[in-house]
């Protein structure tokens, strides 16, 4: 019996310390204040989500961007019967520039493809994308990675507001 408290103890413990190192478990940091981490802009006026994707698709295709597919929230939550406003996620990636990145750090890995969100909120319906400014002055990047990164912010930027004006 003791040699099992023993044991017992000693797995405790350790997952315990593993737990207590894997940084995914950390609670502490610095608070976050979301709405500064996107970029977000409601569709104008008369501009239905349909027509906001097809000038997204078309302004894509003129910076040289893939669409690379969607994730459609909230017809997937309505078929759970859950209600839902427009939610509706869009990607896009150049894939050079994504290797070109990820040969340099695998984390930026994580942050692919790029994507804007269509999302119903407050009445109105907006497009929102990682407010990327802050990715590539937090890694620091210099040179081409540098180059590259500004470009895809740029055609991002293009991509979300082409898709918040309607134009096609």
């Amino acid at each position: 019996m003791r040699r099992f408290l023993i044991g017992a103890a000693f797995a405790l413990g350790t997952i315990g310390t593993c737990y207590a190192h894997n940084p995914l478990n950390a609670i502490q940091g610095p608070h976050i204040d979301l709405d500064k981490t996107v970029i977000k802009v409601p569709l104008a006026k008369g501009v239905s989500p349909k027509s906001a994707l097809q000038a997204m698709k078309i302004e894509a295709d003129t910076v040289n961007m893939k669409y690379v597919g969607e994730l459609q929230l909230s017809k997937q939550l309505k078929n759970m019967g859950i209600k839902s406003g427009q939610l509706t996620v869009y990607e896009f990636c150049s894939p050079p520039i994504a290797h070109l990145m990820v040969d340099a750090d695998p984390a930026f890995a994580a942050y692919l493809p790029c994507r804007i969100t269509m999302v119903a909120a407050g009445g109105r319906v907006w497009l929102e994308m990682v407010n990327l400014n802050m990715i590539i002055n937090g890694a620091h990047l210099k040179g081409k990675l540098r180059t590259q990164a500004l470009r895809v912010r740029d055609d991002l930027d293009s991509i979300l507001w082409a898709g918040a004006k309607g134009n096609w």
